[in-house]
């Protein structure tokens, strides 16, 4: 199979058949299951799915312009390597919406919310122990997004979503290190603390703690799986993360262009 049964039975039947088809390889890309540089088997994915070839290249066109994916004149379809210039780009979507939300959550809050929040961060806790990282990214996914749709709406978190493809790569890649998941619990239960108390400040200060975690792990990760990034990546990595943190404008990197 080329893409997990797991994934497969999770395609909602009431989209359109192309959205099916992308939300599967999407989760495929992000999970690792199909892992950067791979080719993707247009024939195999068709058969194992019993669809024509015309959904399929909707949805890696989609994907193409996400930049998860690479499509390569007369040599085929590939999943893109890691680009550090996206997965900025997604941390300040995040930080810049995500701050907002979170604020705004804290002074929403509601018993239903609350109690929501806290069933989530019960089942967090059980698939870490169960080291269920695939699980676990769903529920991480869930939390963030119940603090947008309580903060704001969903629509915002469907902008968070769609600009962060790249970035949840690094995330995702960062699972199995050791604590990892632990760290990301304690950091969970902070923001929930936060609301908690309908203290906006604190929630955002945990918030804040939380995202730029990504920052601390990228280094990390490049040196581990450096055949993951793109061959530009270890030239844009230097500086860039003090610049997003301070506000602080900084010369560009070789390799990386820098938001203005």
């Amino acid at each position: 199979m080329i893409l997990p049964v797991s994934l497969v039975s999770m395609m909602e039947p009431t989209l359109p058949k192309a959205a099916q088809v992308y939300e599967v390889i999407r989760r495929a890309i992000i999970g690792l299951t199909m892992p950067p540089g791979s080719a993707i088997n247009e024939k195999a994915i068709c058969e194992q799915l019993g669809i024509s070839r015309t959904p399929l290249r909707e949805a890696i066109l989609r994907l193409s312009a996400e930049n998860l994916v690479a499509i390569v004149p007369n040599s085929g379809t590939y999943v893109s390597k890691i680009d550090l210039q996206s997965v900025f780009d997604g941390q300040l979507v995040r930080d810049a919406l995500e701050m907002k939300v979170v604020r705004l959550a804290a002074t929403r809050m509601s018993s239903a919310f609350l109690r929501n929040i806290e069933i989530n961060m019960y089942h967090q806790e059980r698939l870490a122990a169960e080291i269920d990282y695939d699980g676990f990214y769903e529920l991480d996914e869930a939390f963030h997004s119940m603090i947008c749709e309580q903060g704001a709406s969903l629509r915002v978190w469907k902008i968070i979503n769609g600009a962060k493809a790249q970035l949840d790569r690094v995330r995702r890649l960062a699972f199995p290190h050791n604590k990892h998941l632990d760290v990301i619990l304690t950091e969970h239960a902070a923001i929930v603390d936060g609301l908690r108390l309908r203290d906006p400040e604190a929630a955002a200060a945990a918030m804040k703690v939380h995202l730029d975690r990504v920052f601390e792990t990228i280094r990390t990760l490049m040196i581990e799986r450096k055949d993951y990034f793109a061959t530009t990546a270890l030239e844009g990595v230097e500086g860039y993360p003090f610049e997003i943190r301070n506000g602080i404008p900084a010369p560009s990197p070789v390799g990386i262009k820098m938001p203005r």
